[in-house]
């Protein structure tokens, strides 16, 4: 063999490996980010969420407390949920990421479960990357079990989820959960 075929042949292997490790580090990143994605999900339809629950109950007292206290129409307290969120989500997602996660999912649920005696169970989620053009994207369907007193059901809850430098962008839900669960008490 000459010189430069062996060139060839080292350049060649070179550019095998690369590519062979770069695709590796793209599946590793697809599966860790389908990991935290099943991971936000079980965290956030594990309903009743006593952080949660508490931060409502301190608001409603807040809410009281400030109502007795003035007379202008309105007057009522309001929790900060955004550094509770932060605290809970915060190494899941960015600081955009965070305010993509949908009020009902942190207030009503847990409202609904501490007054109505609901409960919400995660039991899987089906995690698929999709194609964007935007960032890493995924569709997702998560199946829940619900309760509300002794009747139980099952749902499946959609959305999806745009990654951006490993954390959550952006986290959308499909309607479906909190019209389901309202429908049921309110018939």
């Amino acid at each position: 063999m000459d010189h430069q075929t062996i060139k060839r042949i080292l350049v060649f292997s070179l550019c095998a490996v690369i590519i062979s490790l770069s695709g590796c580090s793209k599946g590793e990143e697809e599966q860790k980010e389908k990991e935290v994605v099943t991971t936000v999900l079980e965290k956030l339809f594990t309903i009743p969420n006593q952080k949660m629950q508490d931060a409502y109950e301190e608001a409603t007292k807040m809410a009281e407390q400030d109502s007795s206290e003035t007379t202008e129409p309105g007057a009522y307290g309001v929790y900060d949920f955004q550094k509770l969120l932060e605290e809970m989500y915060g190494s899941y997602f960015t600081e955009e990421g965070i305010e993509s996660i949908p009020y009902w999912i942190y207030t009503n649920l847990n409202v609904y479960a501490a007054d109505r005696d609901v409960t919400v169970t995660f039991k899987s989620a089906d995690v698929q990357p999709e194609e964007s053009s935007e960032g890493n994207y995924y569709t997702f369907v998560t199946e829940l079990e619900y309760s509300i007193g002794r009747e139980e059901a099952s749902f499946e809850q959609n959305g999806t989820v745009l990654f951006e430098d490993g954390k959550i962008k952006n986290i959308y839900f499909a309607d479906g959960l909190m019209t389901e669960i309202e429908n049921q008490l309110f018939m």
